[in-house]
């Protein structure tokens, strides 16, 4: 994942936006029909943000249609219950329990973990005058890469295909990217022949302006990586999609994985499909990471959390 890539324009994008524009008439046809009125509306309201992404590269409130959950199966999740749990999760470029890295802007520690009542973890973002490397800002990125031997109880989990999504709160202010993704270790190749063997799914991104002005405040990204980090590195950002209120309120975020590609959704509702870089055909694993770019200057609202509820994992029935 790479913070500093979330204000590419894609022209392409543009051309998907003038058709689902397009397609978008079909769809207020059928919610006639119906007398959908509370449909009706929202389908307008896409009208006029496609008609404008078609031109500019803006974000969409998500119309389209709601995932079908009757076809999955629950497999794996973590409700976050029970504190921090080992046989799950290690830490993301992290090391060991006590272990800190400088990722970007800030340093990475479990100590920024720490877990509520109500059964929800809070992955803060501050600075700290006498953090473990010294003064600076410390965050935190944790993982379920089966690979890595974190501790001895540690399983981690990997799947192939299937439905992915976690519920969270976003964290305030700029320079932070709250980031949900699925890996693999084979992407940290050259080549995965266009992601077939290798690839990186961000399912939740966002801008580190946090400018409440801006038309992106709000909305989140998706986007695609393949073929490794180094010169054949190549993505595809799907696009930006508005998540309601997402610094105040939980929202899902989720991707559903096959063989015909990735569709994104957001609080249930598909916001964009792709089948970008010939889709993965390897098992994926899950990170939850805060990224600090060097925006975080400018941040007043330090110390600053995501707060996750639960991450889960579907199978196809």
């Amino acid at each position: 994942m790479n913070i500093h890539l979330l204000s590419i324009i894609s022209d392409n994008r543009q051309i998907v936006a003038f058709k689902d524009f397009i397609a978008v008439f079909g769809r207020i046809a059928k919610a006639l029909a119906s007398m959908d009125f509370k449909r009706i509306g929202a389908l307008f309201i896409a009208l006029g943000q496609l008609f404008s992404a078609s031109f500019a590269d803006r974000p969409i409130t998500p119309y389209k249609d709601p995932i079908d959950m009757s076809r999955f199966e629950l497999v794996w999740a973590d409700e976050f219950d029970h504190g921090f749990d080992t046989t799950k999760w290690g830490g993301h470029y992290v090391y060991g329990a006590n272990d800190t890295q400088l990722r970007d802007t800030a340093y990475w520690n479990r100590n920024q973990v720490s877990f509520t009542d109500d059964g929800c973890m809070k992955l803060t973002v501050e600075y700290k005058e006498n953090g473990t490397k010294g003064p600076g800002y410390y965050s935190y990125g944790m993982e379920t890469n089966p690979n890595k031997h974190y501790a001895q109880e540690f399983k981690g989990y990997e799947q192939l295909y299937g439905y992915f999504e976690i519920r969270c709160i976003l964290p305030k202010g700029a320079g932070l990217n709250p980031a949900f993704w699925l890996l693999t270790d084979g992407m940290w190749n050259d080549d995965t022949d266009g992601g077939i063997s290798g690839a990186e799914v961000d399912v939740l991104e966002t801008k580190t302006d946090y400018d409440p002005n801006d038309q992106y405040f709000g909305s989140v990204i998706h986007t695609i990586h393949v073929d490794g980090y180094e010169k054949a590195h190549k993505q595809h950002v799907v696009g930006w999609y508005y998540a309601n209120d997402p610094y105040e309120e939980f929202n899902t975020y989720g991707v559903e994985w096959n063989k015909e590609g990735y569709t994104f959704y957001i609080n249930g509702v598909e916001t964009a499909h792709t089948d970008f870089g010939g889709v993965c055909q390897v098992p994926l694993y899950l990170i939850i990471s805060v990224g600090v770019d060097e925006k975080v200057a400018e941040n007043g609202f330090l110390p600053a959390s995501m707060l996750v509820d639960y991450v889960r994992c579907y199978r196809y029935k």
